[in-house]
């Protein structure tokens, strides 16, 4: 009788403490849901909806974006043998891209702080006139683009970097320019790029961007590309 009592006595003990333990692990895991997040550490880390919510935007514009290049044509820019630097093709699609990078980074710079704007690769076009115009050339980057600042228009352009395919961790000569219509869409503009043979150095235009002309793509006796 005796050992029975005692055995009743440590089984209702054993039951009471471990009814506290899980009372006590779900206070404090309810309570972490009132601390900030910068305090708890174990929480799963939320997505990162901001590429998300740009693309749709970004998409939107490319799809309204008139004059694009065919995808298949190319842009060259020359080398230049006396500063060593290596010739750039690019094709159509190449263009089109860099087009739509454009597109998502004004998207992203919406929200950026003003440091974040001055380091973007997203720049405003005002097609100035060259310091030194090539023999015979256009005095502009490019001829057929008025820029009327502040007017609706014909506003400054944007100007997106294409890529470097030779060393991918510097700038390439070369940028995509298009501009914002009257109607609140976009038209490719054209390609521009340095020349590549000028040097820094005061009154040698080594600044100026000339036009890169594309070179459409040709057709097969059987009428295709």
């Amino acid at each position: 009788m005796r050992f029975n009592v005692l055995l009743a006595v440590t089984f209702i003990a054993t039951s009471a403490a471990g009814l506290v333990i899980p009372s006590n692990d779900f206070v404090e895991a309810r309570d972490l849901d009132f601390l900030d997040d910068a305090t708890v550490v174990r929480r799963e880390p939320m997505p990162e909806p901001t590429r998300d919510s740009r693309h749709p935007e970004a998409s939107r514009q490319h799809r309204q974006t008139t004059g694009l290049p065919p995808r298949r044509s190319t842009f060259h820019v020359p080398a230049a043998p006396s500063t060593g630097r290596p010739a750039h093709t690019y094709t159509g699609h190449d263009v089109r891209k860099a087009v739509f990078d454009g597109h998502m980074e004004h998207e992203r710079l919406k929200g950026a702080s003003n440091r974040q704007k001055k380091l973007s690769p997203l720049k405003s076009f005002g097609n100035r006139l060259h310091e030194l115009p090539h023999p015979g050339g256009s005095s502009r980057p490019l001829s057929h683009m008025t820029v009327h600042p502040g007017s609706s228009h014909h506003p400054h352009g944007r100007e997106f970097p294409l890529p470097n395919h030779h060393n991918p961790g510097q700038p390439s000569p070369a940028r995509v320019i298009t501009q914002k219509t009257q109607s609140g869409h976009h038209t490719f503009r054209g390609v521009i790029a340095h020349d590549q043979s000028r040097t820094p150095g005061t009154g040698n235009g080594y600044n100026d961007h000339f036009q890169v002309p594309a070179h459409k793509p040709r057709r097969s006796n059987t009428g295709y590309f």
